[in-house]
C-alpha cells in the first residue's frame, strides 16, 4: 500500500443486473480494468438531465379535454 498513487477507496453497492450493464459497456471502450472504467466514468462523464415539464403540462391539458 505504500506505492500506492491512489489512497483513498470509495465503495458502492450494485444488483446483478447493473453489474451486468456496466460490463456490457466496458466491453464498448478497450479496458478489461472495472476500477479504471469506473473512474474514468465518474470523473469524466456526464448526465444529461432533460426538462419534460412542458410535455408533463401538454399531457395535463390532453386529460382535462379527454375528462
Amino acid at each position: 500500500m505504500n506505492g500506492r498513487k491512489r489512497k483513498v477507496q470509495i465503495k458502492f453497492y450494485v444488483t446483478e443486473e447493473e453489474r451486468a450493464l456496466i460490463e456490457q459497456k466496458m466491453k464498448l471502450v478497450p479496458t478489461r480494468n472495472m476500477a479504471a472504467y469506473l473512474r474514468k466514468i465518474a470523473i469524466d462523464g456526464y448526465i444529461i438531465q432533460t426538462d419534460h415539464s412542458d410535455i408533463k403540462a401538454m399531457t395535463a391539458e390532453i386529460q382535462k379535454i379527454g375528462v
